[in-house]
């Protein structure tokens, strides 16, 4: 083989490499597991701690038995509340851009009743 094309064998497989780790990267960032539809593959007292790691992944953070997932890029949050037995006791799906809120915390008393109402906020930009 020619001395000048055996100086640049190594940088091709530099090139590869860096192209295929580029495109797992690509990859991997494109899949989220806090989703909807896996929050929807939670079942109360069936799933326990482990299940729920599987499905939604690492919680951001714990308090007591009960664990809280958010996406501050999507406006959702969750909580999963665990039971004495290490089961799934209640869990809440909450998504700020439509307003959405299902489930409530174990013990919770029930909503009072309520009436539907509109408001209407109006702003204005100061920095014009």
């Amino acid at each position: 083989m020619h001395p000048s094309r055996m100086r640049f064998r190594p940088a091709v497989r530099w090139i590869r490499g860096g192209l295929v780790l580029g495109l797992a990267l690509l990859a991997l960032s494109g899949c989220r597991k806090f989703t909807r539809e896996r929050f929807e593959m939670i079942q109360q007292g069936v799933d326990d701690r482990d299940d729920v790691r599987h499905v939604l992944g690492k919680p951001q953070f714990k308090a007591g038995d009960v664990w809280h997932y958010e996406d501050v890029d999507r406006h959702v949050n969750a909580q999963i509340s665990f039971g004495d037995d290490g089961r799934v006791n209640s869990k809440q799906w909450m998504d700020a851009r439509t307003g959405e809120w299902e489930g409530r915390s174990p013990g919770a008393p029930e909503p009072p009743p309520g009436e539907l109402r509109e408001q209407r906020l109006r702003t204005r930009r100061i920095d014009d």
